[in-house]
């Protein structure tokens, strides 16, 4: 049976000590000011009128219907069979389509290396029989990893669990199937971690329903690709300086 990794996070067990984070961020070395995965606070108050705290772990919720995968116009973005979604570097041209494609907020560029950066599940450390670093940090055990397909998992058995609620952060207009769950004991999900509604750039229409076609035919359609993304991202560069010139000016 083909395995299906997914993330289960019990909120009622996370203190917000951030080793998940640090130890994300150790393992990948990312610049100062980035982070592939994060803690949300949510203030929130009770019935009775007294104040609580909610703390949300997140990351990229490897989604089944990507959106990211779609808006990447070099085919860098990409799903395996596993449930991960994985970016390959070394076609990635940088381009930041995918960045507000994605509701979840969880794609950003790396500013040392021009690629496209999020949270992987520890894809290498996985293949090799590991568990993701956030995951082994987790002082709380607050994050549970595994195989949904494996009825003998952590997670199969947890999702199972007729006691326990598990949800996934999904909404009326964005449900894309994503593969992070939740568990509140009982409390409804706030507005705050919910996925956004994307808006698709003019850019991301372009290079999905003209680009991406003619991409197909071969090189000269690659070319086309990072060219008309350069120019797209040139464009809105200059708009901002005009913009802050204006500003400025009045």
């Amino acid at each position: 049976m083909t395995k299906h990794y997914v993330m289960l996070a019990d909120t009622t067990r996370c203190i917000n000590c951030k080793a998940c984070v640090v130890a994300c961020r150790a393992e990948w070395e990312t610049p100062l000011g980035f982070s592939r995965d994060w803690v949300k606070e949510v203030e929130l108050e009770k019935a009775d009128g007294t104040p609580q705290v909610m703390l949300f772990p997140g990351r990229c919720q490897h989604c089944d219907d990507a959106p990211c995968i779609e808006s990447c116009p070099s085919g860098a973005a990409f799903k395996r069979e596993d449930g991960m979604v994985l970016q390959d570097n070394c076609i990635c041209s940088g381009c930041e389509l995918c960045v507000p494609a994605c509701p979840y907020e969880a794609r950003w560029l790396n500013p040392e290396t021009s690629k496209i950066n999020k949270c992987t599940y520890c894809q290498p450390r996985i293949d090799e029989g590991l568990a993701p670093a956030c995951v082994l940090t987790c002082v709380g055990r607050a994050l549970i990893f595994g195989d949904k397909n494996d009825p003998e998992s952590e997670v199969s058995r947890l999702l199972n669990d007729k006691d326990k609620k598990w949800e996934r952060l999904t909404t009326d207009t964005v449900n894309i199937g994503p593969n992070h769950y939740y568990y509140t004991d009982g409390v409804a999900l706030p507005d705050e971690v919910m996925p956004k509604q994307p808006e698709k750039h003019i850019a991301n229409k372009v290079l999905e329903n003209v680009v991406n076609p003619v991409g197909a035919l071969g090189v000269g359609g690659m070319l086309a690709t990072f060219i008309g993304a350069g120019l797209m991202k040139l464009m809105s560069r200059r708009n901002e300086v005009n913009t802050d010139n204006n500003q400025e000016e009045k």
